[in-house]
């Protein structure tokens, strides 16, 4: 992807957007609106060369294509924590959900299941 020229998929306003401009500067950035799996069938169309997205988006939308079809990098360009969303008028929800992130964090029940779902495809075998 680090060719000049290089044609590489983005979703306009992601972080992959910011990202792929900072460490490509040289290539041709192609923001896509949309969603799903929008950057894979751009790359797997020719329409891009590559693409950058949210790790666990492409892991999981790539598994609708044939095996082989995308080669994962296995670096990131940044990292950025996992968040849930609360409506505004809803702070016991918020207070809630905080406490409970932080217990399983605590607990290690965050990372086995990160590593469960995000960091591998074990999930596949059991849906």
């Amino acid at each position: 992807c680090k060719a000049k020229g290089t044609k590489i998929a983005v979703l306009l306003g992601a972080t992959g957007e910011k990202e792929a401009k900072a460490a490509f500067p040289d290539a041709d950035i192609k923001s896509y609106k949309g969603g799903g799996p929008l950057l894979l069938d751009a790359v797997n169309n020719g329409q891009a060369d590559c693409g950058v997205n949210d790790v666990s988006a492409v892991k999981g939308q790539s598994t609708a294509y044939p095996a082989g079809t995308f080669t994962i990098m296995p670096d990131l360009l940044s990292k950025e924590p996992l968040a849930f969303a609360t409506r505004y008028d809803e702070p016991d929800l918020l207070i809630w959900m905080n406490l409970f992130l932080n217990q399983v964090t605590i607990d290690g029940r965050l990372q086995k299941n990160l590593d469960y779902c995000l960091n591998s495809e074990d999930w596949k075998k059991d849906h």
